[in-house]
């Protein structure tokens, strides 16, 4: 029996790493029959935000890092060596045959050089495209060289990779009990998005497009689902109320059921400055909901084909996304035509498919 161990920062929030993490575990010990342990470094006393298999260990290391300061602080770095040393010894003990850094931790720079007999694995979920050729660029170059794979999410970002250990394996999906296969016509006209609520998120930009829509067909509303708290929501909130689109413009929180609100959503909007593999576009079309995506570099056009499933508009233009909702609005049957070709998109991305490359392709 294969043993896994996957190291993360924490599972108290909602988050497409964190959902993804549990994903996995759960289908690695519950489908393959792995014994598979999730290492936490920060999870607070808090509950998990998304359910694990019982099959599943998980363990708390309370490492703590001060997130207000550098990692490379003094008071990180004596963090950094407790947590170096509780892996190490969990590593060992347990005989572990994989170790996955499935976020962005401070171990990240010192697992590649444990000796342990594990195999290491580094996941990406976000997209290397800037690279300046710093040292700091080619300080990571020399430490991703020692894992033994890099697990990145499309050819695309492959291309980004100096190694030659990059493995590529998208995000998976599962298949929702939420699903209906409603006609356009049968829906309410809302738009839908959701994600953090940050500034690479371009929120600002999804306002003034709204702004130029609920001007024209205010009938619609675009519901937006994230964490409502911190100052660039507030910042957003305040320029809805200076443009008055209060009654169109809805900041929902966060959710759980993520897949029944799309149910009821007509369409999905992303107007992100960059993104990796946007799982949200996955969980949208498995739902049967087109994307509207700006088409920032590397993501969306990863898994949108632009006409078929849905829509990339030119990189930032507000007239092209403007143009592109009022094609997509006043025509249902084609709303009805990208519904069905963003569903049967979303199978090629079957959780048992994925996971299967990650059996043949990492744990062997």
């Amino acid at each position: 029996m294969k043993k896994i161990v996957i190291l993360v920062d924490q599972l108290h929030s909602h988050g497409g790493i964190e959902k993804l993490v549990a994903i996995k575990a759960n289908y690695w010990a519950d489908v393959f029959g792995f014994q598979v342990t999730i290492l936490a470094t920060e999870q607070e006393g808090k509950p998990i935000i998304y359910p694990l298999s019982i099959k599943v260990n998980f363990i708390d290391l309370a490492i703590n890092y001060n997130r207000n300061k550098s990692y490379f602080s003094i008071q990180n770095l004596l963090k950094l060596f407790k947590n170096v040393f509780e892996v190490q010894k969990i590593l060992r003990k347990g005989k572990i045959h994989f170790a996955i850094v499935a976020s962005h931790i401070p171990i990240t720079y010192l697992l590649p050089f444990i000796p342990i007999k594990a195999k290491k694995i580094k996941e990406f979920h976000f997209s290397r495209i800037i690279k300046t050729g710093s040292f700091s660029d080619k300080f990571m170059d020399f430490i991703e060289n020692k894992y033994d794979s890099l697990v990145v999410l499309s050819d695309e970002e492959k291309k980004f990779y100096k190694t030659n250990n990059v493995i590529v394996i998208p995000n998976p999906l599962l298949p929702s009990d939420h699903y209906i296969d409603k006609k356009s016509s049968e829906k309410e006209n809302i738009a839908i998005f959701a994600g953090r609520l940050a500034p690479v998120k371009n929120l600002e930009f999804l306002i003034n497009i709204w702004e130029r829509i609920a001007c024209e067909k205010p009938n619609w509303k675009i519901k937006i689902f994230g964490e409502t708290k911190g100052d660039y929501y507030n910042k957003l909130k305040q320029v809805i109320q200076d443009k008055q689109l209060e009654d169109n413009f809805l900041f929902m929180g966060e959710t759980s059921n993520l897949s029944v609100e799309l149910s009821k959503a007509k369409v999905f909007l992303m107007t992100s400055l960059n993104e990796c593999f946007p799982m949200v576009i996955l969980e949208a079309f498995g739902m049967g909901i087109p994307v509207i995506a700006n088409d920032c570099p590397t993501g969306p056009r990863n898994i949108i084909t632009n006409g078929f499933d849905g829509f990339l508009t030119k990189y930032n233009d507000i007239d092209d996304f403007v143009k592109t909702f009022n094609k997509f609005e006043k025509d249902v049957e084609l709303q009805n035509q990208l519904s069905k070709q963003a569903k049967n998109t979303s199978q090629l991305y079957n959780i048992d498919i994925i996971m299967n490359m990650w059996k043949e392709k990492v744990f062997i």
